[in-house]
C-alpha cells in the first residue's frame, strides 16, 4: 500500500455535502481551489481532511465516494504575514499577562504588623483620589469593550429627500388642517 493510500485512513469527514462553485469549495468559511475543478461547477462533493492541517483538503464525489483530487487554500497568507500575525499575538499575550500580574498584585490585601493578639487591620495605602482614578479607569475599560468602532451613526437626511408630512389634526369645527 502506498503512502498516499495510507494517508486516506487518517482523513476526517464531517458528513456534509458541498458544491463546487466558481470560487472552488467553501469549507470552514474559506475557499479551496484546484485546477481539476475547472468545468465541474455545481458538482456535489464531500470533503475530508487531516486534523490540524487545513491548508489542503481532499475532495470526493458525494454520490460515488470516488476521490476527485486535492484542493488548496485560496488566497493563503504569505509566510511574512503569518509571522507578523504570530508576533502580534505574542505581544498581545505578553501585555495581557503583565496586566494580569499587576492586577493580582493590586488585588492582594495587606495587613498591619502586630505584636499582640488583635483582629487584623487592613493597610490603606491609597488616597480617595487614587481610588476614584482607578475606578474611573475600570469604567472606561468597560465602555471600550462595549464600543463598536465599525458603527458610524447616520447623519441628517439630505434636503433633497422627501420627508413625511405631519399628521392632520381635526379642528372642533370639522375642518382638517
Amino acid at each position: 500500500m502506498s503512502a498516499g493510500q495510507l494517508a486516506t485512513f487518517a482523513l476526517e469527514d464531517n458528513g456534509r455535502t458541498y458544491t463546487i462553485s466558481t470560487s472552488g469549495v467553501r469549507w470552514r468559511r474559506r475557499d479551496y481551489l484546484a485546477p481539476w475543478m475547472n468545468g465541474r461547477t455545481g458538482t456535489k462533493v464531500s470533503v475530508r481532511h487531516l486534523p490540524h492541517h487545513d491548508d489542503t483538503i481532499e475532495v470526493f464525489d458525494a454520490a460515488t465516494g470516488r476521490h476527485l483530487g486535492s484542493a488548496f487554500l485560496a488566497a493563503a497568507a504569505s509566510r511574512e504575514q503569518i509571522r507578523s500575525v504570530q508576533a502580534a499575538r505574542t505581544a498581545a499575550a505578553r501585555r495581557l499577562k503583565a496586566d494580569l500580574k499587576a492586577a493580582e498584585k493590586l488585588r492582594r490585601r495587606r495587613f498591619e504588623a502586630s505584636t499582640t493578639a488583635a483582629p487584623p487591620r487592613p493597610l490603606t495605602s491609597s488616597t480617595a483620589a487614587q481610588a476614584e482614578e482607578e475606578l474611573g479607569a475600570a469604567a472606561q475599560t468597560d465602555r471600550r469593550a462595549l464600543a463598536r468602532p465599525d458603527f458610524v451613526p447616520h447623519g441628517p437626511a439630505p434636503d433633497t429627500w422627501a420627508r413625511p408630512r405631519p399628521p392632520r389634526i381635526p379642528t372642533p369645527d370639522g375642518d382638517h388642517s
